[in-house]
């Protein structure tokens, strides 16, 4: 029980043996990261906000995945290409900012949320971390738009909603527009997203309208290493 009362502040939801090993194997992570050329902090990054929410428990697994660690870590490749995005938006939006909801994502916290889906009909939304997610070669972001009052552009879904309402697929969208499920106004601020993101050299994976990709998958599984792996 002492565990569970030292972990209590981090918000850990979880058994103390999952916690502690989370919290260890983040801040190793973390270690590997700083010391990795091909790596970039984008924390403190002018035109963007922070809420990594699997360093709290407001996700798809309920649980504080990143030991509480507000820290955003991109491969050099996707940094960049978040750059020019952020360029692109001050000059035709000036005071929005980007909401970064996860960059980089430890192996450890994919088989966490893999855990979750696996043998489920949600199986799909999760990369295996065998292969991994782009996520976990620094090479994808999952990112909405912030209005200069702070609140968010409204897209029609929360992040890690995994249903249809996810769907950035044209055919989709319209399909949910003509049942009401989506409205016009929510269409239009993810194409709007959309084409920001294109633009800046980021490409959009179809399930899910947050998520934008560096490079292609092949080409990331075949030529880079997972963020955090040595061999």
């Amino acid at each position: 029980m002492r565990c569970l009362c030292l972990l209590a502040w981090l918000g850990l939801a979880f058994p103390c043996g999952a916690a502690e090993r989370y919290c260890r194997e983040m801040h190793q992570w973390i270690q590997a990261l700083s010391k990795d050329s091909n790596a970039v902090e984008i924390t403190a990054w002018s035109g963007i906000t922070l809420d990594l929410r699997y360093a709290t428990s407001n996700n798809m697994a309920g649980q504080n995945l990143y030991c509480s660690e507000h820290r955003a870590f991109l491969h050099k490749v996707a940094a960049y290409k978040l750059q020019r995005a952020l360029v692109l938006l001050a000059n035709e939006f000036p005071g929005y900012r980007l909401r970064i909801w996860d960059a980089s994502r430890p192996v450890f916290a994919q088989e966490a949320l893999r855990a979750k889906v696996r043998g489920t009909p949600l199986s799909p939304y999760v990369s295996s971390p065998g292969k991994g997610s782009l996520h976990n070669f620094g090479m994808a972001l999952d990112l909405t738009v912030q209005k200069p009052d702070g609140s968010l552009m409204d897209m029609g879904s929360d992040f890690d909603e995994l249903s249809s309402k996810a769907s950035a697929q044209a055919s989709i969208e319209d399909s949910l527009m003509q049942r009401g499920e989506l409205s016009i106004t929510q269409i239009n601020n993810r194409q709007g997203l959309r084409r920001l993101m294109q633009k800046a050299g980021l490409t959009q994976l179809p399930s899910e309208w947050w998520h934008f990709n560096a490079a292609s998958s092949d080409s990331v599984r075949t030529f880079m290493k997972m963020f955090g792996q040595t061999n």
